[in-house]
């Protein structure tokens, strides 16, 4: 079977698009495409979930036959809101970068998360909301130590979140010379336009989620997104129109609007942004319908880039 390719970039997906373990899903996904985001979710108390050694050299082999790169997605079990937490990230972190070593990843991407802050700073000036200074600091200290487990800092990628506001992390951007793995389909989520952000973020870019919207049916509006909800954009407006208040996302990307999709992709092709974009979904069917947006959108580029202004 032939892979599925984009133009400028890197095509990528994750190893979860069938309900597999480890090496059965890596070698699904690598025949899909060119990068495979390992899925690293949680290591366990005892370490009892995490990756075997026997499995990373069959996927070493895969990688190495296939021409397939790998990103991997650390383990997102805990969080930075304590310092015992933070702690423990980190030893997380240090087990999986040591077990995968031999994978050579090009890329680690972390969450930063509080959980006590989920959708507490969304409001009218969301965008500009960043963290408690009492978790400023040891965060720093935790993603310095992260930082100095692999080859360079610019290998982690901070990934933006769901219900936090998309400068949140800039804080920490700042301190440590770390890369941004741009999440847009979050981004969406939570009603924003990626266009504000794709001109200043990109430089530090280093791997794109993407993945579409789709309505969640009788599911009420959680209380706290009720009490802290954004400002009313025409982009708000339509998606919660088309999605309602609480989507699924990770879903495909035939079911976003064309104007948005292109929006994105007609930048970054424009930009000549020649990163990995990870298509984040979890079925090999939201995979293949996903790509078949791309490559429609791909279709009307031409015409976009002649009407840009000269």
């Amino acid at each position: 079977m032939s892979r599925y390719t984009l133009p400028g970039m890197r095509l990528g997906t994750t190893s979860c698009l069938e309900p597999v373990d480890y090496v059965p899903g890596f070698c699904h996904a690598s025949a899909l495409c060119e990068d495979v985001a390992l899925m690293i979710m949680c290591v366990g108390t005892h370490c009892e979930y995490l990756i075997s050694a026997s499995a990373v050299q069959e996927i070493a082999s895969i990688a190495r036959d296939e021409g397939t790169s790998i990103t991997v997605h650390l383990p997102c079990e805990h969080h930075f809101e304590t310092a015992d937490s933070a702690r423990r990230m980190v030893e997380d972190v240090a087990r999986v970068v040591e077990r995968t070593a031999p994978l050579a990843p090009h890329t680690f991407v972390l969450h930063v998360d509080f959980p006590s802050l989920h959708n507490v700073l969304l409001s009218e000036q969301a965008v500009d909301a960043g963290p408690d200074s009492r978790f400023v600091e040891q965060t720093t200290r935790a993603l310095e130590r992260i930082a100095a487990l692999l080859p360079d800092p610019s290998f982690l990628a901070v990934e933006n979140l769901e219900n936090l506001p998309p400068a949140f992390w800039d804080v920490w951007l700042e301190a440590v010379p770390c890369s941004r793995c741009l999440d847009v389909g979050h981004l969406w989520k939570d009603g924003w336009d990626p266009q504000d952000f794709l001109p200043s973020w990109l430089a530090r870019v280093r791997v794109i989620h993407l993945h579409g919207l789709e309505p969640r049916l009788n599911r009420p509006v959680p209380e706290a997104v009720a009490r802290h909800s954004l400002p009313a954009t025409a982009l708000r407006r339509d998606f919660r129109t088309r999605y309602g208040a609480c989507p699924r996302d990770h879903r495909s990307l035939c079911h976003m609007p064309e104007a948005c999709l292109d929006a994105v992709m007609h930048s970054l092709w424009h930009s000549g942004w020649q990163g990995v974009l990870n298509l984040e979904v979890f079925a090999t069917r939201d995979f293949l319908s996903s790509h078949a947006a791309l490559m429609r959108s791909y279709a009307r580029y031409p015409a976009q880039e002649a009407s840009r202004p000269s």
